[in-house]
């Protein structure tokens, strides 16, 4: 039987300053794939998506073997380095135009079970990861803006979905800064610490999954028994899962229908109490700018300040330390802008990080070929996205059918993309024309 093969055309090469993952403690010597290894299933990507599938592998066939590969550690892509929300209502609006209720009620269903899915991870094996589910915030800091906010409430209140809205007062209150003019409040969603959350799920996997870290994927030949290439062994399965989210098209998947983009965020370190009696002393919380293109910003549990307001198309995918150093200073400026009082506060990590976006901000899922399976791009919410769709493909191809299921199939497929160099060109436009009125909301 006639095969096929592809190389990899990109690594993942992210930068090791990531402020999550540097405050764990130091990991063990990873296991790294050597020689020949046969498998039943096996999953490229350790992140939140291919830790799931492998958990939900192990519960529907037991005796399966299953083999898990990672470019890097598991768990230190864009798993780790995200600003930790695990979204209720979601972020993206896809869905809320009169006529699609039903795509984003799908999709708000998914939502709560990823989170009802994490929270019992969570308690069963005692994995510490400042997990609070205290809400989350979606402002305007920017008069132009206000309407964004009255459409998230708008839609809200159409779909029967939990909010609050809040006024200028109200949030200065609750966040300790009086920078955002109005906002709506939804209560179910959950911040985290990613890193801490995503090692938890990497190391309380069951005995039976095998992890192969820092053992990146550079060849693939398809057909009856897959054959992974790496630099020092190969992989032989019968199944395939790809899980690689932002670096899918580099493995050649979905390269019409999906692109990477780069973000990067900042740190702060913990506020004094001095700095936290002048800010009021709020408790932890996040705020997504209402404006698609505008900050995320985190006060965390321990005190920190977060904020990711770059994202762009950079074909490299990773940053050097001077394109850090960059990002890092409009960083510094958003934080000084929002808190005054706090001229001395420092930043003490800068990182960046590749998520995975479609033209219609809906992901992929599904059957690429009789024995190949893919779930990812989740533009921004792969937490919760990947956790609950990587579960839900491994049921996709047992065919387990359940409600949740439903959902995921009921959601479009992402939209089409052209290819490079029309991918650049139209990106950079997009970006550009999307970051329009976005003001003091950077």
């Amino acid at each position: 039987m006639t095969r096929s093969a592809m190389n990899v055309s990109m690594l993942p090469a992210d930068d090791t300053t990531c402020g999550w993952i540097n405050s764990l403690p130091a990991r063990r010597e990873p296991k790294r794939l050597k020689g020949d290894v046969t498998a039943d299933w096996a999953i490229v990507g350790a992140g939140f998506t291919g830790l799931a599938a492998a958990r939900r592998l192990t519960e529907l066939s037991p005796d399966a073997r299953v083999v898990v590969l990672d470019a890097q550690r598991a768990g230190e892509s864009a798993s780790g380095r995200n600003s930790g929300f695990i979204v209720d209502v979601s972020t993206s609006r896809a869905g809320t135009r009169e006529g699609e209720e039903a795509i984003y009620l799908a999709k708000h269903r998914l939502n709560l079970a990823a989170i009802s899915a994490l929270e019992r991870l969570v308690q069963e094996h005692g994995i510490d990861c400042q997990w609070r589910q205290i809400g989350k915030y979606h402002c305007a800091a920017d008069e132009a803006n206000l309407g964004e906010v009255e459409a998230i409430a708008g839609f809200c209140r159409r779909l029967g979905l939990e909010y609050q809205e809040l006024d200028r007062a109200a949030l200065t209150q609750r966040l300790g800064t009086d920078y955002y003019l109005k906002g709506v409040f939804t209560p179910r969603a959950v911040m985290v610490q990613p890193g801490a959350l995503v090692r938890g799920l990497f190391e309380s996997l069951p005995d039976s999954v095998t992890v192969l870290e820092e053992s990146p994927v550079t060849g693939i030949e398809y057909g009856p028994t897959i054959r992974l290439h790496s630099a020092d062994g190969v992989v032989s399965t019968r199944n395939l899962i790809f899980a690689a989210n932002g670096f899918l098209p580099s493995l050649g998947v979905q390269r019409r229908r999906l692109m990477p983009m780069t973000l990067t965020a900042s740190l702060t370190r913990s506020l004094t109490q001095a700095e936290r009696q002048a800010s009021g002393e709020p408790s932890d919380w996040g705020v997504l700018a209402a404006h698609g293109r505008g900050a995320t910003v985190r006060y965390t549990e321990d005190h920190r300040i977060l904020m990711r307001n770059t994202a762009e198309y950079w074909p490299r995918l990773s940053m050097t330390a001077e394109d850090l150093k960059k990002r890092r200073v409009i960083h510094l400026d958003a934080i000084r802008a929002r808190f005054p009082a706090l001229e001395k506060l420092a930043i003490e990590y800068t990182w960046s990080g590749v998520v995975c976006v479609s033209s219609n901000l809906m992901p992929s899922f599904g059957r690429l070929s009789d024995n190949v399976y893919v779930s990812g791009g989740y533009n921004g919410s792969g937490v919760g996205g990947g956790t609950i769709r990587g579960s839900l493909i491994v049921d996709y191809a047992f065919d387990h059918d359940s409600e949740l299921l439903e959902d995921v199939v009921t959601c479009p497929r992402p939209g089409w993309i052209p290819p490079r160099p029309f991918l650049d060109l139209g990106a950079l436009w997009r970006l550009r024309r999307a970051s329009v009125g976005l003001g003091r909301d950077l």
